[in-house]
C-alpha cells in the first residue's frame, strides 16, 4: 500500500497531507501535523497512532504488529527501527511475541536506533544515535549504547 500510493511523493509539505491522509485511511490514528517521510515503512497503519508534530523521519522502519503511539513533539530520526514483535527464542515453535512502543511527549529517538517490543520511552527522555533500547527511560534522561544505558539528565 505505502509503495504504491506514497513512497514515489517528494518529502514537501503538500505531499505530506496525502501521506497522512492514505495513513488515515488505512487506519491511522494521526494529526494533520504529523510528518511522515516517503522513505519510511509503516508495517500496519492501523497500529500507528502520531500526535500533533511529532515526526518519522527518513527510512524509518516502524514493524508494528502492536501498537506504536508517538506524543507531540516527538522525533524519530532516519534509518531507527521501532519494533512490536519478536520470537519467543526458547520454545521450539518459535511462537510471536509482541507488545507496544509508547514514545511520550517531546522525546528524540536520534539516527539509526533499535527501540524494543514493550518499551516506554518518558516525556523529554532522548535515545542517542546508534543505540539499542531495552528498557523503559525515566523522564527527561538521556540514554545511549547497546544496550542503551542512562547517561544523564536531560537539562
Amino acid at each position: 500500500m505505502w509503495f504504491i500510493f506514497c513512497k514515489f511523493t517528494p518529502p514537501l509539505f503538500p505531499f505530506n497531507t496525502w501521506r497522512v491522509l492514505v495513513l488515515k485511511f488505512f487506519g491511522a490514528k494521526i494529526e494533520w501535523s504529523s510528518k511522515i517521510y516517503p522513505s519510511a515503512n509503516i508495517f500496519m497503519p492501523w497500529n500507528l497512532e502520531m500526535k500533533k508534530n511529532s515526526c518519522l523521519g527518513k527510512n524509518v522502519d516502524c514493524y508494528n504488529y502492536d501498537k506504536i503511539s508517538i506524543s507531540q513533539n516527538s522525533i524519530v530520526s532516519q534509518n531507527s527501527f521501532l519494533c512490536t514483535a519478536s520470537h519467543q527464542y526458547d520454545s521450539k515453535s518459535f511462537d510471536l511475541v509482541k507488545a507496544p512502543i509508547t514514545i511520550k511527549g517531546n522525546v528524540w529517538v536520534a539516527a539509526n536506533c533499535f527501540v524494543a517490543p514493550g518499551t516506554i520511552m518518558e516525556r523529554d527522555s532522548v535515545l542517542l544515535a546508534n543505540s539499542n533500547l531495552t528498557q523503559n527511560t525515566k523522564k527527561n534522561s538521556v540514554y545511549a549504547g547497546n544496550p542503551a544505558k542512562f547517561r544523564k539528565k536531560r537539562y
